[in-house]
């Protein structure tokens, strides 16, 4: 196969403005955030988990073959997250120390060793687990880039010491992870545990790969019984509270990766399409950068011009929120994403 499947970062596109829709939610009554689908769209980030397992499965599963090996792919996969998490991360210190009455803080009288402290926390990659504590990071979303650079880790180690029983090392972890969320009670780990569910979902990707490697299909007819099923999948869990049932949509998203990988009908041609492939480029600074615009919109929206808060405001709160999220994040995969990262690459050589 391909080091990479066109429709596979279009679904990434759209899902990571999704999880825009789900972290618009200072105003949780309305009805633009209050409703099954937007709620539950925090599980996107499972799908690209899964995805990202997929992918590096794809191109790297027998290529880790020396200490050597191990360490370029860990450098290769340092360099593609940490200049923009570092960019994001340094922007919200900054929002947050404006000033002690700043409407841009996200809480007031935690000053600059609180920051600095969950910044560690984050730019070592620990945010995601309780090393340094279950801090909530300045970037909130940033949890997730923690777990798949521990997934990373362990990926490559077990290609690395288990090149032979690999598949039964990562059915072992994924095992493992499950019973460990269930023992928790709750799938959504994030701030303490959330690399489990990262190595869960990778995992899971992982023998996506494994599947598509060994066989050819033609699933183009199940392209929208698959999203409906989503949906379905989405509101039962929702509507009857089956907390620990979202263990399911690892497995979901595992199979809509067969199925849109193997697909040519009407909705992969659409993902295809210039506008949903530039969003797929773009989705890493697009999930990094929303947390921030989405404060200083409702800042501006709601705390300097006194808007009313009605659901009318709040669509316009969401919609502006999308789109200079959009144009923001254009700006920052082209200076940081790429322009720092062969800054960094450069230095690192």
């Amino acid at each position: 196969m391909r080091d990479r499947v066109e429709q596979l970062d279009g679904l990434r596109g759209i899902f990571s403005i999704l999880v825009i829709a789900h972290h618009h939610n200072a105003f949780k009554e309305s009805i633009i955030y209050n409703n099954f689908f937007v709620i539950n769209s925090s599980l996107f980030v499972d799908f690209f988990f899964v995805l990202s397992g997929f992918v590096i499965a794809m191109n790297y599963v027998g290529k880790v073959k020396t200490a050597k090996d191990f360490g370029l792919f860990m450098k290769k996969r340092f360099i593609r997250l940490f200049p923009l998490l570092f960019f994001t991360e340094i922007i919200f210190i900054i929002a947050n120390l404006i000033g002690e009455n700043s409407p841009m803080k996200n809480a007031s009288g935690l000053g600059l060793d609180y920051y600095a402290y969950t910044a560690l926390d984050t730019l070592t990659f620990m945010g995601s687990t309780p090393v340094f504590g279950s801090w909530i990071s300045n970037n909130y979303p940033a949890w997730s880039i923690s777990a798949e650079m521990v997934s990373y880790a362990v990926f490559g180690l077990v290609i690395l010491f288990l090149p032979k029983i690999k598949y039964v090392a990562f059915a072992i972890i994924a095992f493992l992870s499950g019973l460990f969320i269930i023992s928790r009670g709750e799938y959504l780990l994030a701030y303490d545990y959330g690399f489990v569910r990262g190595m869960l979902c990778f995992s899971l990707g992982i023998f996506t790969n494994l599947v598509l490697s060994k066989r050819t299909f033609s699933l183009s007819a199940f392209e929208m019984p698959f999203l409906l099923f989503l949906i379905a999948a989405m509101y039962v869990v929702h509507h009857w509270e089956l907390n620990l049932w979202k263990l399911v949509f690892p497995f979901i998203f595992a199979v809509g990766i067969v199925i849109f990988a193997s697909s040519r009908g009407l909705v992969t041609q659409l993902l295809k399409s210039e506008s949903f492939q530039y969003l797929g480029k773009i989705s890493y600074s697009i999930y990094l950068n929303h947390a921030i615009i989405l404060i200083l919109v409702n800042v501006i929206l709601f705390r300097a011009l006194k808007s009313p808060v009605n659901e009318g405001v709040i669509a316009i709160s969401l919609v502006t929120s999308i789109s200079l999220t959009i144009l923001y994040s254009h700006f920052t995969y082209e200076f940081i994403e790429k322009r720092a990262g062969k800054f960094l690459k450069e230095i690192l050589e």
